[in-house]
């Protein structure tokens, strides 16, 4: 007797349980040992599959930081469209990078490991300020675009500078200073400086009054 086939949906669920096992191993290897130390062997042992299984999933351990930076790029640059109409360009790339905050929240486990993990790493840092960067232009270019302008003006350029330098002081705060010993000495446990239960969006909100009081 021939056995059924597996349902799209069922391999799907196992191709996303199988890739997060992965990332969870990793950012877990990354954060105790350092990125430079931890071989993609390594990796696959303790996620319980073979190497060439994290290959299928990901092209070099960098990848596994990525943790959907691509797509948090194109959800940040439709928050900036959506924000409300009458808020001026600061307040519109706060409110969109509260959006952002609420997918961090959801996984503060993962962010803090991450944090730990590019610490370790001259070139990671090097690849989390080129993330910023890109942030910083998707915002710009979205407050032009809500003024009707082609290219974002000096206005929509420092409103996004500062916007994403107040989210680095506030994600600092809430998942802890990268590199902290309890990030990188206690992984599975990782803890922020922030008050317990303090979300990010609100330590956003707190950076933003800060600025508006000088």
């Amino acid at each position: 007797m021939t056995s059924a086939p597996t349902s799209p949906g069922r391999r799907e669920r196992h191709k996303r349980t199988t890739r997060q096992a992965l990332e969870e191993a990793a950012l877990v290897l990354f954060a105790r040992d350092g990125f430079d130390a931890t071989t993609v062997e390594a990796i696959a042992e303790r996620a319980e599959v073979s190497p060439r299984t994290f290959f299928r999933y990901f092209a070099a351990k960098e990848e596994v930081l990525d943790m959907g930076w691509a797509e948090r790029r194109e959800r940040l640059a439709r928050l900036v469209r959506e924000a409300p109409a009458v808020a001026d360009d600061l307040a519109a790339a706060v409110a969109a990078l509260e959006g952002i905050a609420v997918d961090f929240e959801a996984e503060r486990h993962r962010v803090v490991l991450r944090a730990a993990a590019v610490a370790s790493s001259s070139a990671l840092r090097g690849r989390t300020a080129d993330t910023l960067t890109a942030w910083e232009a998707t915002l710009a270019e979205g407050l032009a675009a809500r003024r009707g302008l082609d290219v974002p003006d000096e206005e929509a350029g420092v409103a996004a500078a500062v916007a994403v330098a107040l989210w680095r002081w506030a994600i600092r705060r809430w998942a802890g200073s990268a590199g902290s010993a309890d990030a990188a000495t206690d992984p599975v446990e990782p803890r922020g400086d922030a008050p317990v239960g303090v979300p990010l969006r609100e330590l956003l909100r707190r950076a933003t009054a800060q600025l508006a009081q000088r």
